[in-house]
């Protein structure tokens, strides 16, 4: 027989009317990549400037990186995003208490608005699962380049039907902690993995890259 909870929850998932609701990731995150690079490239480029580097990976400047002997070049044509010895690479909203998760109705007030905490998260009944992803785990790195584009915005944005009530016990977010950025790699509703909108809505705030050594 049915609990006095029961009955009243469901009692409200009869009154309700279904809608359209879009659950967004916004605050701060971007872009990441890791390669593999060699000895002789890292030797070259172990001691020089971080802004070297970058300058290299992204190509801003051709006629400096024109400059540097063939044999210690890792990227082409700034695509530091799918060089050749590219081991993983992956965008999205940083799981961090600065950032939110929000869910809101096509018309009337936010329904959900939580900080991307695991401790209030998980207080709420939201299920967390994470990964990583480290050069050290591949075999036979022993040199690899990390690069980082840092942005600010909205990150993503999945519009679905809520038929009842929202519940953040069946919100399901997946993280991914690429070589120490913890970064939302999917979010699930209701057993149902939720399909980003197309294109970000975010301002690039910086590069950084690191030379390494495994």
């Amino acid at each position: 027989m049915a609990t006095k909870k029961e009955k009243e929850e469901l009692v409200e998932i009869l009154k309700f009317t279904p809608q359209k609701v879009v659950l967004s990731l916004w605050g701060y995150g971007g872009e990441i990549a890791y390669g593999k690079i060699n000895k002789e490239q890292f030797d070259y480029w172990k001691d020089k400037d971080e802004s070297e580097v970058i300058e290299h990976c992204t190509a801003f400047d051709e006629e400096d990186n024109a400059k540097i002997p063939e044999a210690a070049r890792f990227i082409e044509n700034g695509s530091w995003y799918d060089s050749e010895g590219l081991l993983d690479h992956m965008s999205g909203c940083e799981f961090n208490g600065s950032n939110h998760i929000t869910v809101e109705p096509e018309t009337g007030d936010t329904i959900f608005d939580e900080k991307l905490d695991y401790d209030a998260l998980e207080t709420l009944g939201v299920e967390i699962s994470g990964d990583e992803s480290f050069a050290s785990n591949h075999d036979d790195v022993e040199y690899y380049y990390c690069f980082q584009s840092t942005e600010k915005g909205t990150f993503f944005s999945a519009e679905f039907m809520l038929r009842a009530p929202f519940d953040p016990k069946k919100l399901k977010i997946e993280t991914m902690d690429v070589e120490g950025w913890d970064l939302v790699s999917a979010v699930s509703y209701d057993g149902e993995e939720l399909e980003g909108m197309d294109g970000y809505d975010t301002t690039g705030k910086g590069y950084y890259c690191s030379i390494n050594e495994v």
